[in-house]
C-alpha cells in the first residue's frame, strides 16, 4: 500500500542515505527511483534546515519520534515545504538500523498562512490609520482592543483603554444610555446612534456610534465606530486573531481559509461602514478597493474605477500655493511619494467634471510581497463653505458697525439742519408779508422818488420776486420734509447696526414693515412698484426686532429684484399681508415677478446661491433670514409659478410657543 499510495514514505539507512523510496516520494521530488536509492537525505535538505535534520535523527536514537518542518531540494532546483514524521527502523532484536518517514507537502497550508498574514496586516493598517475612533467591546461592556484614534479622542492611553467599561465613558443623555444601546446591538446585530463620550480630562465629546456584532477569538463581541460630530467626521476598524495552525495538513488548511474569509469580510465590513472615502491602490497607484463612502464622494460606481489611475480622482498632488507663491505647476500629476504618511489638503474632481476640496491621509502597507497604498478621504467641500459664510458674516459684522458710526456722525449735524429749518420756515412766512407790504408801499411813492422805485424793480426783476414768493414756502416744507426722511432712514440703519444682545420685545409689525420698505422706498418710487400692506387685525407680534426687520427687509429687496427683472415696469405689485392662524402668526410678502425654477427651489436657501447677475447679490440674504426665523423657532416657506412671481411665508410661533432666549 505504500508502494501506490499518495502518501510520501522513504527508509533511510544509519549513514542518512535513502534505501527506499516509494513512487509519490520520487514525484515529490522529481527524480527517479534509480537517482534517490542511495542519495543523501542531507544533501536534498536545503542548506537551512540541514542541521535541524541532524538533530531530528539524534533526538530518534536517543529513543523517540521527531516530527519535523523543513523544504526539500528537488531536481528542478525548486525548494518544497514539507512536513516529516520520523521513526526508528529496528531490527529482530530491537537494535536500530535506520530510518523511516512519512512525508505531507504542505505548500498550500503556507500559501494561505502567508495571504492570512497578507490580509491581516492591510486590516491592521487601516485599523491604525483611520480617522475615526474605534472600540471592540464584549456582550459586558469591557473593551477588548482600541485603535490609536480612540486614544486620542478620549484622552487615556491604548493601556488604559483595554479592559476598561465603556459605561465609563459614555454619558447618558437625551438619548438611550449606554446599556439600552449595548442590548439593541446585540440583539440586532447592528446599530446606528448619538450620544456624548466624557474623556480623561472630563470634558463631553458628542458622538456618532455605528455598531456591530462580530466573532472575536470565538466570542461574541461589539465593534463600535465612534465619529465626532463637532467635526463630522466617521471611520470602523478592527481586529481579529486567529486560531492556532493545526496539526493535519488538511484541518490547518482548512482553519487557515476560513479565518483568511473572516479576515476579508472584516475587511469588507470596515471600508464599507467607514463615513470616510477609502481608496486602494496598487505600487502603480491604480486603484484596487472603492468603499461606498467613495461612490457617494466621487460620484462613480466602484465597478467603474476598479483599475483606473487614482489621478482620475486626484489628477494631481500639487497643493494650492500660499500667498504670493507660484501657482502649481498642473502637469506635475499624482505623486504619491510626496504625501506618504501626510494628511494633506487637494482638489478631488467628481464624475460630472467638477473639482471640489478634499482631505486625504495615505499610508502604505505591504501585502502578499507588493507594496499598496491606502487613502483615507474627506470631502472638504462644506467645511469650506461654512468658512467663506464665516468670513462674509464677519465683514457683514463690520460694515454693520461702521453704519451705526456713520448714522451716529450723520444724526448730529442733521439735527442742526432740521432745527434750523424749523426756524427758517418761522421766519420766512413774516419776512414775506413784510416784503409784499413793502412792494406795495413802494408802488405809492414811484411819482415822488422815482428812481428808488426803479431800483427796486431792477432788483426784484433779477432775483424772480414772483417765483420766490409763490415757492420759497413750498420749498422750505420740501427741504424740511427730506430732512426729516434721511433722519428717518439714520435711525432705521441704526437699528439694523444693533451690536447689543439680542432682546425678545413686543413690537409692533407696521413698524417692522414700514422700517423694511422706509429703507427701499427710493427704489420702488422709481421703478413704480405698488405696494399693499394688510395685517389684518395682527398689531403686535413677540420677537427680536432688528432680526424680524432684516427679514423683511431681504423678503421685500428680493421682491422688488424680481419685480425689476421681469421688466413689469407700472405693472409690477408686492403684496405684504399677516394675519393670525392660532399657534403661529404668518407674514407674507407676495411679488408679480418671474418667479423661481423648480430646479432651484431645493437650493434656496443654501449659502451663496443665487441666480442674479454677478455683483447683483451675495447669495446669503435668504440663508441668514432661514437661520433667524429658525432660531425665532419658526420656519420660512415658498410659493411659486414661473412667469408669475413668488410668495414667502413667515410662520412665527405665538408667545407660548417661541422658543426661549439663547
Amino acid at each position: 500500500m505504500l508502494v501506490d499510495g499518495p502518501q510520501p514514505f522513504a527508509t533511510i539507512d544509519m549513514d542518512r542515505r535513502l534505501d527506499y523510496v516509494n513512487d509519490a516520494f520520487c514525484a515529490l521530488l522529481g527524480y527517479t527511483r534509480e537517482e534517490l536509492l542511495g542519495m543523501s537525505v542531507v544533501d536534498l535538505t536545503s542548506p537551512e534546515f540541514r542541521d535541524a535534520t541532524l538533530e531530528s535523527h539524534d533526538r530518534i536514537l536517543a529513543g523517540g519520534r521527531a516530527s519535523i518542518v523543513k523544504r526539500y531540494r528537488r531536481k528542478d532546483g525548486r525548494d518544497v515545504p514539507v512536513e516529516l514524521l520520523i521513526d526508528a527502523s529496528r531490527d529482530a532484536e530491537g537494535r536500530v538500523v535506520g530510518f523511516f518517514a512519512f512525508i505531507t507537502e504542505i505548500g498550500q497550508r503556507i500559501q494561505a498562512e502567508e495571504a492570512l498574514v497578507a490580509s491581516e496586516r492591510r486590516v491592521r493598517t487601516i485599523f491604525e490609520g483611520i480617522h475615526d475612533a474605534v472600540l471592540v467591546h464584549d456582550e459586558s461592556g469591557l473593551i477588548l482592543d482600541a485603535n490609536p484614534a480612540a486614544s486620542a479622542l478620549l484622552g487615556y492611553g491604548l493601556d488604559e483603554l483595554i479592559g476598561m467599561d465603556v459605561g465609563r465613558i459614555d454619558e447618558a443623555g437625551p438619548v438611550r444610555g449606554f446599556r439600552d444601546r449595548l442590548d439593541r446591538a446585540i440583539k440586532e446585530g447592528q446599530l446606528a446612534s448619538e450620544a456624548a463620550y466624557r474623556t480623561k480630562s472630563g470634558g463631553t465629546i458628542p458622538v456618532e456610534i455605528t455598531t456591530s456584532t462580530v466573532d472575536f477569538d470565538g466570542q461574541t463581541a461589539v465593534l463600535a465606530i465612534i465619529r465626532d460630530v463637532t467635526d463630522r467626521i466617521a471611520l470602523e476598524r478592527t481586529r481579529r486573531r486567529f486560531a492556532e495552525v493545526q496539526m493535519r495538513s488538511a484541518q490547518a488548511l482548512e482553519a487557515k481559509n476560513r479565518e483568511l474569509s473572516q479576515s476579508e469580510e472584516r475587511y469588507r465590513r470596515l471600508t464599507e461602514g467607514s463615513l470616510d472615502a477609502i481608496v486602494v491602490t496598487d505600487g502603480a497607484a491604480r486603484i484596487l478597493l472603492f468603499n461606498p463612502s467613495a461612490e457617494a464622494v466621487f460620484g462613480y460606481e466602484s465597478r467603474q474605477v476598479l483599475g483606473e489611475p487614482l489621478s482620475l480622482l486626484i489628477p494631481t498632488t500639487a497643493t494650492p500655493p500660499e500667498r504670493g507663491e507660484p501657482a502649481p505647476d498642473p502637469a506635475r500629476g499624482f505623486d504619491m511619494a510626496s504625501i506618504l504618511n501626510k494628511t494633506v489638503e487637494l482638489s478631488g474632481l467628481r464624475r460630472d467634471g467638477t473639482a471640489f476640496p478634499i482631505e486625504i491621509s495615505l499610508s502604505s502597507v505591504e501585502a502578499e510581497g507588493r507594496i499598496e497604498y491606502v487613502a483615507s478621504i474627506r470631502d472638504q467641500t462644506e467645511r469650506q463653505r461654512m468658512r467663506a459664510m464665516l468670513a462674509h458674516t464677519d465683514k457683514l459684522a463690520s460694515i454693520g458697525l461702521l453704519s451705526a458710526g456713520v448714522a451716529h456722525e450723520i444724526n448730529n449735524p442733521l439735527s442742526y439742519v432740521a432745527n434750523n429749518l424749523a426756524v427758517l420756515q418761522r421766519d420766512v412766512k413774516g419776512l414775506l408779508e413784510m416784503l409784499i407790504e413793502g412792494q406795495r408801499a413802494c408802488a405809492e411813492v414811484k411819482d415822488v422818488r422815482p428812481s428808488e422805485f426803479e431800483r427796486v424793480q431792477a432788483i426784484a426783476e433779477e432775483i424772480d420776486w414772483p417765483y420766490i414768493r409763490e415757492n420759497l414756502e413750498p420749498m422750505i416744507d420740501r427741504t424740511l420734509e427730506g430732512v426729516r426722511r434721511v433722519a428717518n432712514i439714520v435711525q432705521k440703519m441704526r437699528g439694523l447696526a444693533r451690536t447689543s444682545r439680542p432682546k425678545w420685545e413686543r413690537a409692533s409689525l407696521a413698524e417692522l414693515v414700514d422700517s423694511a420698505l422706509e429703507m427701499t422706498r427710493g427704489r420702488l418710487r422709481r421703478d413704480r412698484i405698488e405696494v399693499t400692506v394688510e395685517t389684518d387685525g395682527v398689531d403686535r407680534i413677540d420677537c427680536v426686532p432688528s432680526d424680524i426687520s432684516q427679514v423683511l427687509l431681504n423678503l421685500v429687496i428680493n421682491a422688488v429684484q424680481a419685480v425689476e427683472a421681469a421688466g413689469r415696469g407700472e405693472g409690477g405689485r408686492i403684496e405684504i399681508a399677516s394675519r393670525d392662524l392660532g399657534a403661529y402668526v404668518e407674514i407674507s410678502v407676495a411679488d408679480n415677478g418671474e418667479g423661481i425654477a423648480p430646479e432651484d427651489l431645493n437650493r434656496l436657501f443654501d449659502p451663496f446661491f443665487t441666480t442674479k447677475p454677478v455683483g447683483e447679490g451675495t447669495g446669503l440674504g435668504l440663508a441668514i433670514s432661514h437661520g433667524i426665523i429658525a432660531g425665532h423657532g419658526g420656519r420660512i416657506e415658498v410659493e411659486t409659478e414661473p412667469g408669475r412671481g413668488c410668495k414667502f411665508r413667515v410662520l412665527l410661533p405665538q408667545a407660548g410657543d417661541r422658543p426661549g432666549p439663547a
